[in-house]
């Protein structure tokens, strides 16, 4: 992940505030397309243990000015909230972002060397030239893919497999063998989005900021051996492919729950607001069996369009081996019937090759391992994302395995 560490005036007050006593307190942002949410947590043993959270509405294409404004009081609630909870003062010295993948891409990338001596055992310089190796290859393939020539910076990245022989291992180092191979993943995002963290992170004067993908962290709670997350928000779908737990390609559509509020507006030609509330009504079952179809038929055109883009996608990704039979659904877009029965109608696509028929699940935040929620908010499909940041943040501090440790250095800016 992305890191900058520097003196911050936070850090005696949480020290103060926990008198050395407590886990080591963390700040989660989960930047969302219609909401901002901000968690404050503590890592322990068990996982994380989320003791405030807040949020607000966010406006289209906000700039840097606008997160640090929203964020300052949105951080002091959740403080505040964090107290109330704990029965002490939690003032964290870091805060997490997790970007979205609308703003992060992604790819793993195999390589394999031949060894001039097989009979001497691998050593941990080879590990990390091997690794290196293909880490710039990942990098190398997402950064020729910008035409406009934007900078992006390297955020984050994780072994998918090693292999001695063609055998997977955990860690090369000690055996002896011909050939060894390793696929790395790596997540890039535009340097303008990681400059506003900086400046957010300054001026709410947090001594140390990660910028991670917020993929990743989803991908790690779930050990499928194969898997593939739709996460329909609101302005966005992502779309992950993982191998247990870990992400070996990405994919972001314009798409999401905001497109089908748009139906609703275009429809009764009323503001966002009231689409919305007329949207959570009708999810709700609080609508007349009229007023339920006149939803559903305008839903629809959008729904479609919807599920074509995605298919579209899915069989970009879906060129070299057949898709993953496991599909876990969530965002906010999946409080609609519909998103998920539509996702169902895609084990009959004639365009895509399942590795067997498809099981679809629908992921809720109290299905999000590793993670405790003291609050009485964060209950929503939306909601996961946030949650499964924090549960990821609780994990990178516990010890890394030597190839996981060798690829976080190598990210280092």
């Amino acid at each position: 992940m992305w890191q900058r560490r520097g003196a911050g005036r936070r850090s005696s007050r949480a020290r103060d505030g926990r008198k050395g006593s407590a886990p080591p307190s963390f700040c989660v942002v989960d930047p969302g397309h219609s909401r901002l949410r901000l968690l404050v947590a503590e890592a322990g043993e068990e996982g994380a243990t989320v003791w405030g959270w807040a949020e607000t509405a966010s406006p289209d294409q906000p700039d840097a000015q606008w997160w640090a404004d929203a964020c300052g009081p949105v951080l002091r609630r959740a403080e505040e909230m964090a107290q109330d909870l704990a029965g002490r003062l939690i003032l964290p010295d870091c805060v997490i972002v997790g970007l979205s993948g609308s703003e992060i891409r992604g790819w793993a990338g195999p390589v394999t060397q031949r060894r001039s001596q097989p009979d001497r055992p691998v050593d941990e310089r080879e590990l990390e030239a091997l690794l290196e190796r293909a880490l710039r290859l990942a990098v190398h393939r997402l950064q020729g893919t910008d035409p406009a020539g934007e900078p992006w910076l390297l955020v984050d990245t994780m072994p998918v497999s090693l292999a001695v022989d063609g055998r997977g291992v955990t860690d090369p180092v000690g055996f002896r063998c011909k050939e060894l191979g390793a696929t790395v993943f790596a997540a890039l995002a535009p340097l303008a989005s990681i400059e506003t963290w900086k400046w957010v992170a300054r001026h709410l004067e947090f001594s140390e900021l990660t910028v991670g993908a917020a993929p990743l962290a989803l991908a790690a709670g779930f050990r499928d051996p194969q898997g593939l997350l739709i996460d329909v928000g609101g302005g966005a779908t992502q779309l992950t492919w993982m191998r247990a737990g870990r992400p070996l390609a990405l994919s972001a559509l314009p798409l999401g729950g905001g497109s089908l509020s748009e139906a609703l507006m275009r429809k009764w030609h009323v503001p966002e607001d009231k689409a919305e509330e007329l949207k959570r009504a009708y999810v709700g079952g609080k609508l007349a069996a009229e007023a339920r179809l006149e939803v559903q038929e305008a839903l629809l055109p959008a729904i479609q369009s919807w599920l074509q883009t995605t298919e579209a996608a899915l069989e970009q990704m879906n060129q070299d081996e057949p898709l993953p039979q496991q599909i876990l659904v969530l965002g906010g877009g999946t409080a609609l019937p519909e998103v998920v029965d539509s996702v169902r109608a895609l084990a009959w696509s004639r365009r895509l090759h399942f590795v067997r028929y498809p099981e679809v699940r629908c992921v809720r935040p109290a299905d999000v391992p590793g993670v405790v929620n003291r609050t009485d908010l964060g209950r929503e499909p939306g909601d996961v994302a946030a949650l499964a940041l924090a549960a990821w943040t609780a994990r990178q501090s516990q010890p890394a395995e030597r190839p996981a440790r060798i690829l976080a250095a190598l990210c280092q800016p």
